[in-house]
């Protein structure tokens, strides 16, 4: 790690919609701001249309992300390519480090989203999201009325979306993975077999498959494989926090989410958490809101500090 040190009065650990924005809202209060955008990328970055978020009736998400990175470097948001790999949270000083430099700051949002580890993706999803593979069942299930669609998920939040997608007219197929991968309550699996859902138990996705966009995916199941057509895929797993934040002595909550307040605010002092990384209203429109909360709020906390 270089030893130079960075020294600002807010900093924004996330390169996404709830990270840009509270750049925007920091920056733009005249707050010294700098925001680690991370070495991955949002999914805006893939760029897809987006139809839910307001003041557009369709807009790219990755020229919408580019719009909010421009605009908190408009404000004076500094902007850096690194990914935080350590915290010291407590006290009037935070302390994040990342490979290149020692962050000193008086506040910190957390706006990482919901990182997935590679070796738990499916083989052909990145080539995919938004081309058919997707994570919101209530952005993109419309896109699919009438269409064969598969959802993949064991959990509670998965059910509920297999029968948001069934409701939306899409001709649904669930995959929860193995058994005792299912965390759905017997009553929510009731419904959708009552609705004549088609549950894949026991079998897995191998790979999500096509040329322009989805077509099918491969499924073993007892050690033989199998194609189902679909149109789309939408993969619903549970919140993969990273355990730096439970070494920060961040809270989670029983979702394993950061745990915040109607204010964004962490249980650490200063800190403050926004966007899929709170496991909030996982939309661009709810992340974006939730940034310029968590911004407002360190802007205040940083104008009450000595």
């Amino acid at each position: 790690m270089n030893s130079t040190n960075r020294s600002t009065e807010i900093l924004i650990v996330g390169g996404g919609p709830a990270g840009y924005t509270a750049g925007i809202y920091a920056a733009r209060a005249g707050r010294k701001t700098a925001i680690l955008e991370g070495r991955g990328r949002s999914r805006l970055a893939v760029g897809y249309a987006l139809e839910n978020y307001p003041g557009f009736i369709s807009v790219d998400s990755a020229q919408l992300l580019r719009t909010f990175r421009a605009q908190a470097e408009h404000f004076g948001a500094q902007l850096y390519p690194e990914e935080a790999i350590d915290f010291n949270l407590p006290g009037p000083t935070k302390y994040v480090v990342s490979r290149e430099h020692l962050y000193e700051a008086r506040a910190v949002v957390l706006a990482s989203g919901k990182p997935v580890p590679r070796e738990h993706l499916i083989r052909g999803e990145e080539r995919f999201v938004g081309q058919g593979v997707s994570y919101c069942a209530t952005c993109d299930g419309p896109l699919y009325k009438g269409l064969i669609v598969a959802a993949f998920g064991a959990s509670e939040e998965a059910a509920d979306e297999v029968l948001a997608l069934h409701g939306m007219g899409c001709h649904v197929h669930w995959i929860p993975g193995e058994a005792r991968d299912n965390k759905a309550a017997p009553l929510k699996v009731k419904e959708i077999e009552e609705k004549g859902i088609p549950i894949h138990r026991m079998a897995r996705i191998t790979e999500v498959r096509g040329e322009q966009g989805v077509e099918k995916l491969a499924i073993e199941r007892e050690g033989r494989e199998e194609e189902l057509p679909v149109a789309a895929l939408f993969i619903f797993r549970e919140s993969l926090t990273s355990p730096l934040f439970q070494k920060a002595g961040l809270s989670l909550d029983h979702r394993q989410c950061l745990a915040v307040d109607r204010f964004q605010r962490t249980n650490v002092d200063g800190v403050f958490a926004a966007g899929d990384i709170t496991c909030g209203g996982m939309q661009v429109v709810t992340a974006a809101a939730e940034g310029a909360v968590a911004a407002m709020q360190a802007i205040i906390y940083v104008r009450r500090q000595p």
